[in-house]
């Protein structure tokens, strides 16, 4: 049995159609499914609390949709040892398929589901909100604290990019936004603790991504030499740069580049907390749970198993 979640109105629509074709072949081929649709925010994570407490035993739960309904979905699994996750790639950042080089052709992904060459046990991370009455969220791919999680908020509550996505230019939003971003966007100065030990005070932090793979932000390498399957975040640290400088750096980050000049801090470990002097956007998976100045950030014991 295998248990769909599907996002409809993944990328403009494209999730129902994506559907349609994958229901006409698992009817022909008398696959027995269940088909649960997103209706609202988080309703992901409910269905698969749902069907991980109703179904008993192995539960292959197939996810249709984008890089954020992966995240609501993994939110609401409560057994990693009973789950093995499949994933159809419908949205508009495909960020996580573009790591695992699962294909966004509906067809190919649902066989490498129904006939898997390997499974695989990935890494996912949490961050906690410790000044805030939020719940901890999960996050699959990436998270983030700062310019990154600005542009994510920005692009998914601009209505130019349902419009653009129509057109399969939906990259154009985040180059866009992204500029914007830049020019206005408010670095803070913070305080970093890296697996429990003070790191340093720093200033003018841009952002702070933690990444279990190598891509976010519609497949910008943030971390080239992320493993989603070593057990640590691979941090990306920009400060104290200035506008003109980060402007020039910018271009670099779309071959992976952007690593190796001064200002930008890579390194992996287990646990990053981030303590910031004043609000910043949060993203997990470009999902916005929160505007904090601190947040905690680790990798989940549990791994994840992915049908590839």
């Amino acid at each position: 049995m295998y248990h769909f979640i599907i996002n409809p109105k993944s990328s403009s629509g494209k999730g129902i159609r994506y559907w349609q074709t994958v229901q006409g072949e698992l009817d022909k081929r008398n696959i027995p499914y269940t088909a649960s649709f997103t209706r609202y925010e988080k309703h992901a994570t409910e269905i698969a609390k749902e069907i991980c407490s109703k179904f008993s035993g192995i539960k292959n739960i197939i996810i249709l949709g984008g890089d954020g309904t992966v995240n609501e979905a993994i939110n609401g699994i409560t057994n990693y040892k009973e789950v093995l996750l499949g994933y159809i790639p419908s949205g508009s950042s495909n960020d996580l398929a573009r790591s695992l080089k699962i294909s966004r052709d509906p067809m190919k992904a649902l066989e490498s589901i129904l006939a898997p060459v390997r499974f695989q046990y990935l890494d996912h991370g949490r961050v906690e909100f410790p000044d805030l009455d939020i719940a901890p969220r999960k996050f699959a791919c990436s998270s983030g604290i700062g310019y990154d999680a600005n542009v994510c908020y920005e692009v998914s509550t601009s209505p130019l990019k349902k419009k653009f996505n129509r057109f399969r230019a939906g990259k154009f939003i985040y180059f866009a936004i992204t500029i914007k971003q830049l020019l206005t966007i408010k670095p803070a100065d913070g305080t970093i603790i890296v697996d429990g030990i003070k790191k340093d005070t720093y200033h003018k932090i841009l952002l702070v991504s933690n990444m279990i793979h190598t891509y976010e932000g519609g497949g910008l390498p943030m971390a080239p030499h992320a493993d989603p399957t070593d057990g640590k975040l691979s941090i990306c640290l920009v400060h104290g740069l200035n506008k003109f400088r980060i402007m020039l750096i910018l271009p670099t980050l779309l071959f992976g580049k952007h690593i190796y000049f001064k200002g930008v801090d890579i390194f992996n470990c287990s646990t990053i907390e981030i303590i910031t002097d004043h609000d910043l956007a949060v993203h997990t998976d470009g999902e916005i749970p929160a505007l904090c100045s601190h947040i905690k950030v680790s990798v989940i014991p549990e791994k994840i198993r992915m049908i590839l």
